[in-house]
């Protein structure tokens, strides 16, 4: 989520202001095509499915979360990315269910990667759930996350309402940087001129947005590095490691049944 904020600036100049008519307006493709071809209720729905299926591509659902502040704000918009986001974190769960002995076999290949996914099938379905939250708002990637997790133990409810509450921050996140790039672009592209308190009000909730973004991956990338360091404790004194990580002990066994029933045993 740094990294996006970080890149704001030289995407400003590609953006176009909410004004989607001004001549001098740019707007990425797809998102010019996504505001310009709907209605308001239609446009929604776009931008739900497209946050629901981006991540099963793999593709990053960030313009879609940019527009969908841009246009709706901090009410609507909210609700339309925690929508697509939250099918977007099942059903890549489900299909990764499908193909769990290849994903198994991918993640030997990256010991470190399957380490730190293994954590959030271990212990308590509270411990899954807060590993899930701070694995959502680490810098790990979550359209792999989204797969790899299906390799442990982890639960569907702990992996379910853990992706939402660690999602909640990165909403208001890309809904802020979206609403920010729409009053750069009305300056830019329109004689609109903001007053001394919108730029001193820009400046510092901006601030605020950085620090609160590196904070919260601080934090939760030391949190899940503690984890780690303690489970390889843990381990170390229980039996001795080969090759650095046993993927054996992740378990193989496919589900009898994929069910939202079977999650919550």
């Amino acid at each position: 989520m740094l990294g996006w904020l970080l890149l704001m600036n030289p995407l400003q100049q590609q953006l176009t202001s909410y004004n989607l008519n001004h001549p001098q307006g740019v707007l990425l493709p797809i998102m010019q095509w996504e505001a310009t071809s709907f209605g308001r209720p239609v446009l929604a729905v776009v931008l739900v499915t497209s946050l629901a299926l981006f991540p099963v591509f793999l593709i990053p659902s960030g313009p879609s979360m940019w527009l969908a502040g841009m246009i709706f704000g901090y009410g609507l918009g909210f609700l339309i990315i925690m929508a697509g986001t939250t099918i977007g974190m099942v059903l890549p769960y489900l299909i990764g269910l499908l193909f769990r002995d290849r994903i198994h076999n991918w993640l030997k290949k990256w010991p470190q990667t399957a380490a730190m996914v293994r954590l959030a099938g271990e212990g308590s379905w509270f411990h899954q759930f807060r590993v899930v939250a701070l694995f959502r708002v680490s810098p790990f990637p979550y359209t792999i996350f989204n797969y790899a997790i299906v390799v442990t133990s982890l639960r569907f409810w702990p992996y379910l309402f853990g992706s939402i509450t660690g999602m909640i921050p990165e909403a208001f996140i890309y809904i802020y940087s979206g609403r920010l790039i729409r009053t750069v672009a009305v300056v830019k592209y329109s004689n609109h001129h903001l007053t001394a308190v919108e730029i001193i009000y820009n400046i510092v909730s901006l601030i605020i947005a950085i620090v609160t973004t590196i904070a919260f991956t601080v934090y939760a990338k030391r949190a899940l590095n503690d984890l780690g360091n303690g489970e390889t404790m843990g381990e170390d004194e229980s039996s001795s490691f080969h090759g650095g990580f046993e993927m054996e002990k992740l378990p193989l066994e496919r589900p009898k049944h994929v069910s939202f029933l079977s999650f919550s045993s």
